[in-house]
């Protein structure tokens, strides 16, 4: 009897065991598929937490360079969203730089006209200082050298820079050469020379570049010279001619003036009264390229726009006229004037003014000349910029001079612009990398600890059964041992 108690105790000693067993496994059962975990704790599966560890560690720090990614992104967006505000302004500007160039405008336009660019243009310098993202200003010139860690490795980064949008800032890098004197009078204006044979040496783009001017090169040939090849030095000509004609005599005398060839019919002028000259020149400026207009001096002001040489020949009766070279502003005298005396027979009825050559650049460059520098086109020079805040529309002259100087801002701003694109695109490209590495990342870890829930229910629903059949069991073998015992007191 004592052997089948002790068999008995055995039994249920066992019974009880597996029970504790099984209430584990299903203790675990339940937490996997509670957690949606197989690895919940270290003793779950010790040879797969460092592979755990590191691939939660690398989820981690995809997770804070796609948030530097994303801001980074983000203070791009909001520096291009004010660059297109400013670049609307600046099209606004150069709509009204066209308009105020015209001089047939009144002055109560120019005024609004002034007024409107000066207000657009303050407003374009108040977005420049107070565009900011996450506390760092973008459009003052501050924002440049920026590096962004958009990997989880050193040196796994993008470069940002954004350049100023401020209009002392934007425009255009600006060479104006000499103007020279009018010619000395001869009998006729074909018989000046105008230049002898030099070099312009443009240093732009990274690159050395050489134009050729030649004997009696217009200021309207080399500046067509020089923009034949402005898609590689990005350095770009425009010319223009100004002369003064005049006459001294107070009183009106008639006159007829041949202009690049072309006569006018008669006109009076005399030192107060330019009206009647102003006309008649204009009558023929289809022919000639040259208009005219009359200054607050009571000269004419003669104008050919694509700088043409302007000769002038006194042809008719009356007295001495009067010639001088205008500066590139159109208003400033450059030298001594030039009396042309009367008719054919004159030996010095006739001279020749020469344009002034502007060169400019959104780009820094500079300018040098070779051969005869004394009569060249331009000055040797590093040009500054000129910029949009210094533009000036009170004159149609001034207005149509600053014309390159608001294509240069315009210019600039598309390039920064197009920087500021195509930085968003390497962060763009860096995101979507980040974006996959998480996935695959993500992938690992669901491979290492992620719990299989068909698997989990299979294997509780088995424990289950097995608890119960232990269960039944020990109620089993503690209901014999009970009669084993009452036999034995029974004896």
């Amino acid at each position: 009897m004592t052997s089948s108690i002790y068999s008995t105790n055995t039994l249920a000693s066992s019974l009880i065991r597996g029970i504790n067993e099984t209430q584990n496994q299903l203790d675990r059962s339940f937490e996997r598929l509670s957690t949606g975990l197989r690895v919940n704790s270290n003793r779950d599966d010790p040879s797969s937490i460092p592979n755990i560890s590191r691939a939660a560690s690398q989820i981690s720090s995809l997770s804070a360079a796609s948030k530097n990614a994303s801001a980074a992104m983000a203070q791009l967006t909001a520096a291009d969203s004010a660059l297109s505000e400013v670049s609307e302004m600046i099209l606004r500007i150069k709509d009204l730089a066209i308009q105020a160039s015209s001089a047939a405008i009144t002055t109560t336009d120019r005024t609004a006209f002034v007024d409107e660019a000066a207000l657009l243009t303050s407003e374009i310098e108040s977005i420049s200082t107070r565009v900011k993202s996450n506390g760092r200003t973008l459009l003052d010139g501050s924002y440049g050298g920026i590096v962004a860690q958009v990997g989880t490795q050193a040196f796994e980064t993008i470069s940002m820079s954004i350049s100023s949008a401020s209009p002392s800032s934007i425009g255009t890098y600006l060479s104006t050469g000499p103007t020279r004197d009018a010619l000395t009078a001869a009998q006729t204006a074909t018989a000046n020379t105008t230049t002898t044979s030099e070099d312009i040496v443009l240093t732009a783009n990274q690159a050395s570049t050489t134009i050729d001017v030649a004997a009696n090169d217009s200021a309207k040939t080399v500046a067509a010279k020089v923009n034949a090849i402005s898609d590689s030095t990005l350095v770009s000509a425009e010319a223009v001619t100004f002369a003064s004609l005049f006459s001294t005599n107070a009183s009106s005398a008639n006159y007829t003036v041949s202009i690049n060839g072309t006569s006018t019919s008669a006109f009076a002028i005399s030192s107060s009264d330019v009206t009647d000259a102003v006309s008649k020149i204009n009558l023929i400026s289809a022919t000639t390229g040259v208009t005219a207009s009359a200054t607050a001096a009571n000269k004419v002001l003669l104008q050919d726009a694509t700088g043409d040489d302007i000769t002038i020949e006194n042809a008719g009766a009356g007295s001495d006229l009067d010639v001088q070279a205008i500066q590139s502003d159109g208003s400033t005298t450059q030298g001594s004037a030039v009396s042309l005396g009367v008719g054919a027979s004159s030996n010095n009825d006739a001279t020749r003014v020469i344009g002034t050559l502007r060169l400019f650049s959104h780009a820094s460059f500079s300018v040098s000349q070779s051969g005869n520098t004394s009569l060249g086109y331009a000055t040797t020079e590093t040009p500054s910029l000129s910029s949009l805040a210094s533009i000036d529309l009170s004159s149609a002259v001034s207005a149509g001079n600053s014309l390159s100087t608001v294509d240069g801002a315009i210019e600039q701003l598309s390039m920064n612009r197009g920087r500021i694109g195509a930085t968003q695109s390497r962060l763009g490209f860096a995101d979507s990398l980040l974006s996959t590495q998480t996935l695959n990342a993500s992938s690992r870890l669901g491979e290492l600890q992620d719990a299989d829930y068909a698997m989990e229910s299979a294997a509780l629903a088995k424990t289950m059964v097995l608890q119960q059949i232990n269960t039944a069991l020990l109620a089993q073998a503690n209901a014999s041992s009970e009669l084993v015992i009452k036999l034995i007191e029974s004896d």
